[in-house]
């Protein structure tokens, strides 16, 4: 367990404070940090020990940690930092769509709702899974 307090201490500090030049500040870190790590410390805690399962449901926590910070990234952008957007997509049939916050933003904010959505919807499960 020692190793999983550690490993997080480390990880919360060197990503947060950019140690290192910033190495353990990016997509995969993150992924790790906010995926694997917990997971793998709360079955260890329960279980007292890993097994399969647990390596396969931190591999799910990671790339949907790293799913979350891929779609949210540009979404962050456009929110906090864009302050106008101009132009048009042109189609291949010769119409065109405008360029705006929302074009941009969008549809990978509806992606990060239904995300959570599928993530309570497999807690649910998985709960259900476990009590009958």
């Amino acid at each position: 367990m020692l190793l999983f307090v550690g490993a997080g201490a480390f990880i919360a500090l060197a990503y947060n404070l950019e140690l290192f030049g910033g190495r353990f500040h990016g997509g995969i870190w993150f992924a790790l940090a906010w995926g694997a790590l917990p997971v793998l410390a709360t079955f260890f805690a329960a279980a007292r020990g890993l097994r399969a399962e647990a390596a396969f449901a931190a591999v799910f926590a990671t790339l949907l940690s790293y799913v979350q910070r891929v779609l949210s990234t540009p979404v962050r952008l456009v929110r906090r930092q864009v302050r106008t957007v101009s132009g048009r997509i042109e189609l291949a049939d010769g119409s065109d769509l405008p360029v705006t916050g929302e074009t941009l933003a969008g549809d990978p904010e509806r992606a990060l709702r239904l995300l959570s959505a599928a993530v309570v919807a497999l807690a649910l499960a998985l709960v259900l899974v476990r009590v009958t």
